[in-house]
This record gives C-alpha cells, sequence and structure tokens, in this order.
C-alpha cells in the first residue's frame, strides 16, 4: 500500500547502504575480498582464446 513516504524510504536506503560502505572500508575486510575476488581461476586449455 502506498504510504506517501517512497522518497524517505530510499533516502534511508541509501544512507544503511553508505554506513555498510564505510564499515567495509576496513583494510582488512578489504585485502580479504581483494584477495578472494583475484585467485586464479582454473582454466580449460580447449577453451583458451575462446570468447
Amino acid at each position: 500500500m502506498y504510504t506517501g513516504t517512497l522518497i524517505d524510504d530510499l533516502i534511508s536506503t541509501v544512507e544503511r547502504a553508505e554506513q555498510r560502505t564505510h564499515k567495509a572500508a576496513d583494510p582488512a575486510e578489504l585485502e580479504h575480498w581483494y584477495a578472494a575476488s583475484h585467485e586464479l581461476t582454473p582454466v580449460e586449455p580447449s577453451l583458451v582464446g575462446v570468447a
């Protein structure tokens, strides 16, 4: 049901997302995320060069 608070709800959602982003800016957490996202992926030799 429409309550007339759509803009307020959106603003509060953005503020919560920003707070989580600032909490995640801890260097130890970022280092863990970076290492996990840059692990080498196993490659299938028959598919190398295939787009």
